[in-house]
């Protein structure tokens, strides 16, 4: 079944199969963006980072100008993440990142 919810009864009290706080977390929506930056940051922080990937997400945010800002803020808690837990192989996707959507997305930031 996956992850349980949070609370283990629902509001109505009763443990039936199609109540949606007992459905898995995988089956809840996901946003793209959040998806897209997922795949250019890989466990394996010594490779370089995916230009192919990176060119989906600009693509995306030039398509899509009102998630500009959300992508900016993941990108930029995940940095101050990484440069706290000294990971600096991540820090320098960001900034690849950062750079690339700053040259394809100038008309709309």
């Amino acid at each position: 079944m996956g992850v349980m919810s949070r609370r283990v009864v629902p509001a109505c009290g009763n443990l039936c199969f199609f109540c949606p706080s007992l459905r898995a977390r995988s089956r809840q929506p996901v946003k793209r963006y959040k998806k897209l930056l997922a795949e250019i940051f890989s466990r394996n922080q010594e490779i370089e980072p995916n230009d192919r990937k990176i060119g989906k997400l600009c693509e995306y945010a030039s398509k899509n100008p009102l998630r500009i800002p959300k992508i900016t803020d993941n990108l930029e808690q995940r940095c101050y993440k990484d440069l706290r837990n000294e990971n600096f192989g991540s820090v320098k996707v960001v900034l690849c990142v950062y750079q690339k959507l700053l040259s394809s997305c100038k008309e709309q930031m």
